[in-house]
């Protein structure tokens, strides 16, 4: 059952019966039966009826819509009408703006649309002029980069050529090296004088050779017509970049056009805002001003925080439930809440999905009740008890729940037979403060015993409390 693990821990003390049940207990006695002392016990019959659950807890009062006001201008703040702490309706006028500031401003905001429009036509007009340089740069541009490649393309090949030219020399050069060692041991030789004669016109040859050396003359002048056309290019590059802005071509038209319809929609807002803030800041419900951030005098820009409202009309009392309570209570029961020693109803609103581990409380878990009718005698923040009909079940056993004890094997009563006391195992389901419910292990109209201060033990002769019989 939902309810054993609270049950058995209230069970370990003796149970003392609630003076509200209809079975009440009354106080012990004596009396001699049989010639033996019995102890006087109170008891009680069980008993079919209708069994409600209750669930009692404490909480907050809070609201659900808090609504911080934000400055809509860049201005001076002119008044402040109310303080920290007080109730407002719908509409009160909370903060104005200083007027002759405003006045300043739209004027001001009007001087800077005509400037955005000045600017705009000439952007327009100088356009044409602009023209005339994309169209040079263009063409130039396009005469260049053929250039660059032409002389690109000849720079290479001519490269290859002398490298080309300059290997042939150099293997020609290592060729006559060998065959001058070959006939290195006749030195006297005139093939070795020959061979001699060879290699220092080869080794000449490869710093000197006309062919060579024309050839890197040319490869500079190359080299510096392509540095030139690349320098030309930046210029003609730079020059075609500048002046596309001012091109009167449909995409650069639309660009402006998209432009001024972008200044002059920016511009009508912040008009309209200056409009607006002539009115100051009214209330958008009946609340409480819970924070005031402004000040008088004190210039603000667009987005500061002004004013915090907290609406008294959509009002919730937070709670932190037990993990034992929790699992009774759902979305949508009723609850009678107490503030202020005045009652409201209200439902269960909202269950949060996980325990309240920022507050360190890892077994309890935050709900919320909304109340039906709030009304302005409804102070935030204020603690409020509230009682939430959670189970109501019909024609079940019920006995006082001060009659349930618990050991190891679980939950059992003393029942009073022929004057002695029976154990009995039971089963119990749901209870309130007062009664519990038996599902197993009793029937109606038996007696069980409530022992009070009495210690009860099986098969002990006990005498039934004559006012409790009664009962």
């Amino acid at each position: 059952m939902k309810i054993l693990s609270k049950i058995k821990e209230m069970s370990k003390k003796k149970k003392i019966a609630g003076a509200a049940i209809a079975l009440a207990v009354v106080v012990i006695g004596t009396s001699v039966f049989g010639g033996h002392a019995a102890q006087k016990v109170d008891t009680a019959t069980v008993t079919r009826a209708t069994l409600e659950q209750k669930v009692e807890l404490n909480g907050n009062v809070e609201t659900d819509n808090v609504l911080t006001y934000y400055s809509q201008i860049d201005g001076k703040i002119g008044s402040i009408n109310v303080k920290k702490g007080d109730f407002v309706k719908k509409g009160d006028l909370l903060i104005t703006y200083d007027e002759s500031d405003l006045e300043y401003n739209i004027a001001m905001a009007d001087l800077n649309a005509q400037s955005q429009l000045g600017g705009y036509n000439n952007q327009i007009q100088t356009g044409g002029r602009t023209a005339g340089l994309y169209s040079e740069a263009t063409r130039n541009l396009k005469v260049l980069d053929q250039q660059i490649t032409d002389t690109q393309a000849a720079v290479t090949q001519l490269q290859k050529d002398i490298n080309a030219k300059r290997a042939a020399l150099a293997d020609e050069g290592a060729k006559l090296q060998v065959s001058l060692i070959d006939w290195a041991d006749k030195p006297d030789s005139d093939e070795y004088e020959n061979l001699q004669k060879l290699v220092q016109t080869n080794a000449y040859e490869q710093q000197y050779n006309g062919e060579l050396v024309a050839m890197q003359d040319e490869l500079n002048r190359l080299n510096l017509q392509l540095s030139a056309c690349k320098e030309y290019k930046a210029e003609m590059t730079g020059q075609k970049s500048s002046s596309y802005v001012g091109l009167l071509t449909s995409g650069a038209k639309d660009q402006l056009e998209a432009d001024k319809a972008a200044n002059e929609m920016a511009n009508a807002d912040k008009q309209n805002r200056y409009e607006n803030a002539k009115k100051g800041i009214s209330a958008e419900f009946d609340g409480v001003v819970t924070d005031i951030s402004a000040v008088k005098g004190s210039n603000v820009t667009t987005g500061t925080q002004l004013l915090t409202l907290e609406s008294s009309e959509d009002i919730v009392v937070r709670f932190n439930v037990s993990k034992y309570d929790i699992e009774n209570i759902e979305e949508g029961q009723t609850a009678t809440v107490k503030i202020k020693n005045k009652e409201y109803t209200g439902k269960v609103d909202r269950i949060d999905r996980m325990t309240g581990r920022e507050q360190g409380q890892t077994s309890n878990i935050g709900m919320e009740v909304r109340l039906d009718a709030p009304d302005k005698d409804i102070i935030l923040g204020l603690e409020a008890k509230a009682v939430i009909d959670t189970v109501s079940v019909d024609n079940v056993l019920q006995i006082p729940k001060g009659a349930v004890y618990s050991d190891t094997e679980g939950e059992f009563v003393y029942v009073l037979r022929d004057k002695k006391a029976v154990k009995v195992n039971v089963e119990v389901g749901v209870y309130n403060a007062d009664m519990i419910e038996i599902i197993s292990g009793l029937n109606e109209g038996e007696t069980v015993i409530i022992s009070g201060e009495t210690e009860i033990s099986e098969g002990m002769e006990l005498e039934a409390n004559t006012k409790s019989e009664e009962k």
